[in-house]
């Protein structure tokens, strides 16, 4: 055996014959996209090329879709081809025309050309991206031809907002470009495609001046040529060792390589997580996103928390593994974890605390980088406006709950005149140096009840109070004697790491409670439905369950026997459930995956829907309904969890498995 060899990684063999056996047991279409680097090198014009060819060879080719955008040439390629009308959608007060998606899938053609992949479809179709409905036309196992500009491909979003400043806000998921079957480059010669922009051949008179103003500078066109070029040459090496290892080529094998992305709550962590991905295609390996919560830290902002979420959808949507983790020191927990996942390479953003709070509360990028050894450190840099993308700003006001945020200032004011009250007639029998250890009561009940800013203010105010009513000369902010500026001092430094404290304790308490509460109704779940005395009973405790523990509207929708969909059990009745909403359900269990509320699939519904599934049996569909918040990203993942276990559960009790 030679040294070059090594041992495949058993893990890694696993996962390709899950992979090859899904491959097998479902039958996709083909697919295949017409890449450029821009509009007009000619995209549409080589698909519907090819698809004439196809049709006089005898193939049974549609066009699903196609823009022309006034271009003559490629209007004259769509004669003589079967073009399938378009869906009608009525959106505000206009008619506007969308890929017919169940007209395909009746029609059941071989071939179907549709033309620009990243397309955001029209609010009410079925689907929010026009991916989306290529996806089930493959499931379909027909085949589909279509056209996409590389700067429209997720993970590439900020290398192409630092070539050309402009932000791309239709994209398309990687892993969409990495099932395709094929990827032909359709290049053009930059100087080739300028003279064609002139002569109107790309846009209408109208926008060529301000298409070259902004997006079609010649700098902007080389650049993009090449990226364009890269991609595919990446792609195509990765397709090619993939079949090598298909046909079982002998190695060498790539060494294990696993990369960790640290995720925060800022704009700027979308831009590390595409570069984590870029990596891990590089590298063929795994890539996780962490994101560590300070258990301090007992609110997030509601615009933090929006874009945290948005974050780690993100990391999710281009393959990577998702972890919360919670901790007092960040930087322990990130170096804590890496160790336990093997991680060779973490990419973390540069800090945004000036020196000053570097001083005071470390930094957590010095400390990975001191603690992590040997693991290699990526820290990136340009956080600023400059580099990153940002949220609209949200009005606050929407979401705000007047009566929580003034609750930690009710609390202190409150706790501080009882306590002062109380010190005006206790005076007489004590020193003035003795009241401010009366005061640290009311600090320490602001922070463990209101929260640091609770405790903060009591602080304050306990100065303020002992100062004016306490020592001479009264009623006055003045102090006669200045021995008395120690004791402000020390009175308020405690009073304050008191209430960072208290603020902390009760985070962790929050933590376990919520982590026992979950633990307990997931034992009482599983202890309960053994005990189930018939299929109703079974229902019922699972909806009840549920119901319980998000609070959250509950459907659970069985097959009858004649495989009709059916309600079986509901609880809650805040959100309406009709026709319209058993049709999405129908959906969810043909094509066996999640839609509905929050989803990019049927998305206008108020359910979310998650199929139900056990050895590949479609069992029912679980449907919950939010009418008090939003479902979070971490919400999501527990509600799959318990899905897991309803699936495997009811196959057990319909001795199906």
């Amino acid at each position: 055996m030679t040294e070059e060899y090594k041992r495949p990684d058993p893990d890694e063999l696993l996962k390709r014959i899950k992979e090859e056996e899904k491959v097998k047991e479902r039958k996709k279409g083909y697919l295949k996209i017409f890449l450029g680097y821009v509009a007009g090198v000619g995209k549409t014009y080589r698909m519907l090329s090819e698809a004439r060819f196809m049709k006089e060879n005898g193939q049974d080719v549609v066009v699903g879709l196609v823009e022309t955008h006034g271009r003559i040439e490629t209007e004259e390629l769509l004669k003589g081809l079967k073009i399938l009308p378009r869906k009608k959608i009525e959106y505000g007060g206009i008619s506007l025309k969308e890929l017919d998606v169940s007209g395909i899938l009746e029609r059941n053609p071989k071939f179907v050309m549709v033309d620009e992949l990243a397309h955001t479809n029209v609010p009410g179709s079925m689907h929010t991206k026009r991916y989306h409905d290529v996806e089930e036309i493959l499931d379909a196992g027909i085949n589909v031809y279509t056209t996409l500009n590389v700067q429209h491909i997720e993970s590439l979003k900020d290398i192409i907002f630092q070539i050309t400043r402009v932000e791309v806000r239709e994209t398309v998921p990687d892993r969409v470009v990495d099932i395709a079957d094929k990827i032909e480059i359709v290049d053009l010669p930059t100087e080739e495609l300028l003279q064609r922009l002139e002569e109107g051949k790309v846009y209408i008179p109208e926008k060529v001046q301000q298409a070259v103003l902004k997006f079609f500078k010649e700098r902007n066109l080389v650049a993009l040529r090449e990226l364009g070029l890269r991609y595919a040459t990446r792609w195509v090496d990765y397709n090619m060792k993939q079949r090598l290892e298909k046909d079982g080529v002998s190695g060498p094998w790539d060494a294990s390589t696993t990369i960790m992305v640290c995720i925060n709550s800022r704009t700027s962590s979308e831009n590390m997580i595409r570069l984590a991905h870029r990596y891990a295609d590089n590298f063929n390996s795994e890539w996780l996103g962490v994101y560590v919560e300070p258990s301090y830290k007992f609110k997030m902002g509601y615009e933090e928390s929006l874009q945290l979420e948005k974050n780690l959808q993100l990391a999710e949507e281009l393959g990577g593994k998702v972890f919360r983790l919670t901790g007092i020191n960040i930087a322990e927990e990130i170096v804590s974890f890496a160790k336990s996942k093997n991680i060779s390479l973490i990419i973390i953003g540069h800090s945004e605390r000036s020196r000053i709070e570097a001083w005071v509360r470390g930094s957590v990028v010095n400390e990975i980088i001191r603690k992590g050894s040997p693991i290699q450190v990526l820290v990136i840099g340009g956080e600023g406006r400059e580099n990153g993308y940002h949220v609209q700003k949200i009005d606050r006001r929407d979401y705000l709950d007047f009566k929580s945020y003034l609750k930690p200032f009710t609390v202190s004011f409150l706790s501080i005149i009882i306590t002062t009250v109380i010190c005006f007639f206790l005076s007489p029998f004590l020193e003035a140096i003795n009241i401010p250890m009366i005061f640290i009561i009311p600090i320490v009940v602001s922070g463990l009840i209101a929260g640091r800013k609770g405790g903060i203010l009591a602080s304050l105010m306990a100065v303020a109070f002992f100062d004016f009513f306490f020592i001479p000369p009264y009623l006055t902010f003045s102090v006669a004697d200045l021995r008395f500026i120690p004791t402000f001092a020390v009175l308020f430094i405690v009073g304050v790491i008191i209430s960072f404290l208290g603020d902390t304790v009760k985070k962790q308490v929050e933590n376990t409670r919520q982590r026992e509460e979950f633990i307990a109704s997931l034992y009482d779940f599983s202890r309960d439905l053994l005990v189930s005395q018939n299929l109703d009973d079974f229902l019922n405790r699972i909806t009840n369950y549920i119901w319980e523990l998000f609070s959250y509207d509950v459907v659970m929708i069985i097959p009858d026997d004649n495989n009709n969909l059916k309600v079986a059990s509901r609880k809650g009745d805040n959100i309406k459930f009709d026709d319209d909403d058993l049709g999405v359900a129908n959906w969810v269990f043909e094509h066996d995956k999640s839609a509905g509320y929050g989803t990019s699939t049927l998305a206008s519904s108020k359910w979310y829907y998650l199929p139900l599934n056990a050895h590949d049996l479609k069992l029912g569909v679980l449907g919950v309904a939010p009418y008090e918040s939003d479902i979070t990203n971490e919400q999501k993942h527990l509600l799959e969890a318990y899905t897991s276990i309803v699936s495997v559960a009811l196959a057990n009790y319909l001795k199906i498995i």
